[in-house]
């Protein structure tokens, strides 16, 4: 299963426990493929770092969640530009998953979610996707 996560989700998941922990746990135990580019790498550090957010991390400490990431992740070269939603990484995210063939992007973004799926990609919270993968399983 091919899935694009997004920042707001590897966020929770690097500081806090919960589901999207559990969600890149299951990246890390190998039940999920995750998919992300460059563009997407470089938004997460610039995150990490910008004083207006609580993290605040050092170049050297994010860099090494970036590390950390990169090295669970299939990095996918983007071919397609599209011009979907208003905010530019949100395009992102759907050409990561548009050339990379995934099955879902997880976000907490409501305008992403809004969407509830693009050209054949589902859309959906971490809580939804867990429970689908749960469902399947079962």
């Amino acid at each position: 299963m091919r899935v694009v996560i997004d920042t707001n989700v590897l966020i929770s998941a690097t500081f806090w426990t919960g589901k999207p922990k559990h969600l890149l746990n299951k990246v890390r135990q190998g039940e999920i493929s995750f998919l992300t580019s460059e563009i997407l790498l470089n938004e997460l550090r610039d995150v990490l770092v910008r004083e207006d957010k609580p993290f605040k991390l050092s170049n050297g400490e994010a860099e090494g969640i970036v590390t950390e990431i990169r090295n669970l992740a299939e990095i996918i070269e983007i071919k397609h530009k599209l011009a979907v939603c208003k905010d530019e990484m949100d395009n992102c995210l759907l050409e990561c998953a548009k050339d990379g063939k995934a099955s879902f992007v997880i976000s907490g973004d409501q305008h992403l979610l809004d969407l509830k799926s693009f050209r054949g990609v589902k859309i959906m919270t971490v809580s939804e996707f867990l429970y689908n993968l749960k469902e399947s399983a079962g």
